[in-house]
């Protein structure tokens, strides 16, 4: 897994003040505002900074039922022929605040969070009856791995239950209007001195005007409505300097207690359910049926992450949120996190229509810009493997995690609850081979997310075994590279075997994906930053050379190493491979001397017209059983080639690669 724990060694963490009570905000607000007019101005300009919310004072809610009533009861009091006469205003919501007190709360708040229906309580971090000073993408930091339990706020319908075993104080009851009672919103709006928003509906009143506007606003036909949020999100792709579309990415859209979710398209589109009035935010939850994304250390402990896109109101509504890279130090919060999600669902739709099934699905990913580029896929969060992996390693728990927390400036990750381990982790986007470009840290994706599904289909078991090994190889005693795979020897040529498998389908992956994406990928060795782009994917593997183990690690490249992508890529192509493509003794340096060519007649490709991108006919021999060369050999003579013209071409390829 491209130093699987090196991925480890994470540099996200990035700790900010943490809040303890609201009276410190509001005493500590003034300078930190004033040198952040722009973003409370301009608020769709806002700077990709990862930024902290600041609250001012607490605001007076025009929607409880105490002040929802005084609003009906005054329109009833001035307005001729009112309907709403002798309205009893009841309760359809609860403000609420839920303190979790066990790591059993956190984990069924962390699943709450990750639904999206469309009446699913939006958690937030933040106290939502006072006034948003400096928008942000979080309010609480939690100052180490065992700081986690804070407050969370939401609105819950009356009737609605929350999951068994969760407590809440209701902080006020509330009333929501309907659309036909917009001008009753109105007057306890401007009762609660909401200017702004009734500004925001071209809405200016003084008290002494407020009955005049009623009654013309009851005969007007041109009154203004209600409008439903829309509008689109989109993320620099660095490789063609084009915007791209966020794809299928969770949005939250509300204003102060009413907050609801939605999805964008594969065009970046997202549009409400929901109508509202007013100055509308707009965020990224980062959670959803994709993936969990995050990428600062509040995030990493924290559930109700949602970064501040832009605000909507009738007027610009309908506005793009273009997302541009930066290379500047601190920027690129948002533009990490949906270049890597855009690389996941570029990986999930080329999996649905080229055989991949067990896709990324609801995975926990950890983003970094700093560090060592690499990725890993460790699988803690889908697989609660940890007590296996060290046993199989022959390391305890405390060993693996002092390496995992290693370089993470002040913060120390003991033993994190499984909730919030990483199924995958990117590190060092910025450095490297990925160096900022979208389709090197795609490349990146593909690469792990084939190991997802690889780990997905084969289980838990079958993973922990690889886990286990490269972590192994990594840590071992006078080790100086941290290098997971070593000479594929260690730490036993059975546990390389089942590295050669694993790597081998992920660099498959990457390379062919890549290639129908980009047309395009980076090639070198690992244990360098000498990467450069091959514009000839199918030439560059098809000249592939396989070498006998041991190999020396520094010599291990893409197109010349043990892994099993050669043999994968010639099981699936109909070409026969030239007189460059040859097993070489692994013993010297650089692959060492000519053994034998390989001989490369088998074609297993199944799909219509031969598509070079469908892989299932590899993939589908990915079981828990398959730790080898040999094991997918037999799967494949035993599970569909046995007496087919297949079945010698595809032996001769197995002897020709040493593998028989």
């Amino acid at each position: 897994m491209k130093k699987i724990i090196n991925l480890f060694l994470f540099l996200f963490l990035v700790v900010a003040c943490q809040k303890e009570d609201l009276s410190k905000v509001e005493d500590n607000t003034t300078s930190l505002v004033n040198s952040q007019v722009t973003m409370r101005v301009n608020a769709n300009d806002k700077l990709d900074i990862h930024t902290q919310i600041v609250l001012g004072k607490r605001l007076k809610n025009p929607y409880s039922v105490k002040n929802m009533q005084i609003a009906f009861d005054y329109y009833n009091s001035v307005v001729k022929n009112s309907k709403f006469i002798n309205k009893v205003v009841e309760t359809t919501s609860y403000y609420i605040k839920i303190t979790p007190k066990s790591i059993e709360d956190l984990k069924i708040l962390d699943d709450l969070d990750k639904e999206s229906n469309d009446f699913t309580p939006v958690l937030q971090d933040y106290p939502m009856d006072y006034e948003i000073l400096v928008e942000g993408d979080y309010y609480v930091s939690p100052k180490d791995d065992k700081d986690l339990f804070y407050p969370t706020y939401t609105v819950i319908p009356v009737g609605y239950k929350l999951p068994s075993g969760i407590s809440y104080k209701i902080l006020e009851e509330l009333y929501q209007p309907t659309d036909d009672e917009y001008d009753v919103e109105t007057v306890s709006l401007f009762f609660a001195d909401w200017k702004d928003d009734l500004a925001a509906d071209d809405i200016f009143l003084k008290l002494e005007t407020l009955p005049e506007y009623l009654n013309n606003a009851l005969i007007s036909s041109s009154r203004r409505k209600k409008f439903t949020p829309n509008g689109y999100v989109k993320v620099q792709n660095t490789d063609s300097n084009q915007y791209d579309p966020l794809l299928q990415a969770e949005i939250s859209y509300g204003r102060m207690v009413w907050w609801h979710y939605t999805y964008t398209d594969n065009n970046g589109h997202f549009s409400g359910s929901h109508n509202y009035r007013g100055e509308v935010r707009i965020r990224a939850k980062w959670r959803g049926y994709t993936a969990t994304i995050r990428k600062s250390w509040n995030e990493i402990l924290g559930i109700q992450v949602s970064d501040h896109l832009m605000t909507l109101n009738r007027n610009n509504n309908g506005a793009t949120k273009l997302i541009p890279y930066s290379w500047s130090e601190g920027e690129g919060h948002l533009w990490y996190k949906g270049t890597v999600h855009n690389g996941l669902r570029k990986y999930i739709d080329y999996s649905n229509i080229n055989g991949i099934s067990h896709t990324i699905s609801y995975a926990n990913v950890w983003v970094s810009a700093k560090g060592t580029n690499t990725g890993s896929t460790p699988m803690l969060y889908k697989y609660d493997n940890l007590s296996s992996m060290a046993t199989i390693a022959g390391i305890g728990q405390s060993s693996i995690w002092n390496v995992i927390s290693v370089n993470t400036t002040d913060n120390l990750i003991s033993l994190l609850p499984p909730h919030l381990r990483p199924d995958q982790t990117y590190k060092g986007l910025r450095n490297g081979a990925s160096n900022g470009n979208t389709a090197t840290i795609h490349q990146l994706v593909f690469h792990e997310s084939g190991h997802y599904s690889h780990a997905s289909k084969a289980g838990a078991w079958f993973w922990a075994n690889v886990f286990s090994s490269e972590l192994s190889n990594s840590i071992e005693p006078g080790s100086t590279a941290q290098d997971p795979y070593k000479d594929g020897s260690l730490p036993s040529y059975q546990a390389a075997d089942r590295i050669a498998l694993a790597e081998g389908w992920g660099n498959l992956c990457e390379f062919k994906i890549s290639q129908f994406y980009y047309a395009k990928a980076i090639s070198g060795n690992y244990q360098s930053v000498g990467f450069v782009f091959t514009n000839d994917i199918p030439s560059f593997i098809e000249g592939f050379n396989v070498c006998d183990r041991p190999l020396s690690s520094n010599h291990r490249t893409s197109d010349i190493s043990w892994f099993y992508h050669g043999i994968m890529w010639d099981l699936l192509d109909d070409s026969i491979d030239g007189d460059n493509s040859v097993r070489r003794d692994g013993s010297a340096l650089g692959g060492g001397l000519f053994v034998n060519k390989i001989i490369d007649k088998a074609n297993i490709n199944t799909s219509v017209n031969n598509n070079q991108y469908y892989l299932a006919p590899v993939f589908n021999h990915l079981n828990s059983n398959v730790n080898n060369s040999t094991d997918l050999y037999n799967s494949l003579i035993n599970n569909g080639y046995n007496g087919t013209s297949q079945h010698k071409p595809i032996y001769e390829l197995f002897r020709s690669y040493g593998y028989l």
